[in-house]
């Protein structure tokens, strides 16, 4: 029996008309991902979630917030919740985009 398709790397990146903000980094399987699928716990969807409805409210904007300040608020917000994923899926590799940081979160965490 085939065994059923698992992503080895994951983007956290906001997108607008997509569900959950969440990426196969897969050249085979790139696109959404859905993370009930993987077992993401439902909390950590609907943050997800939320996070990625904030951007897609500041899309009549050219995708700008109002303040830099709430801009980089929800960057960070976006990065705790990368690292949320890293801690739920810890065989899969997560990596953030929207800040100019390419590592994977496994390899941000400080001490």
């Amino acid at each position: 029996m085939e065994k059923p398709y698992r992503p080895s790397a994951l983007r956290v990146m906001a997108e607008y008309g997509v569900d959950d903000p969440v990426w196969d980094s897969d050249m085979e399987h790139m696109g959404p991902v859905a993370l009930e699928d993987l077992g993401v716990s439902a909390r950590l969807v609907r943050r997800l979630r939320a996070w990625n409805d904030q951007f897609n409210g500041v899309a009549l904007t050219g995708f700008d917030f109002p303040h830099v300040e709430e801009a980089d608020r929800w960057r960070q917000t976006g990065l705790g919740l990368a690292y949320e994923l890293q801690n739920e899926l810890p065989d899969i590799e997560i990596s953030y985009v929207e800040d100019a940081d390419p590592r994977p979160v496994r390899e941000r965490r400080g001490p």
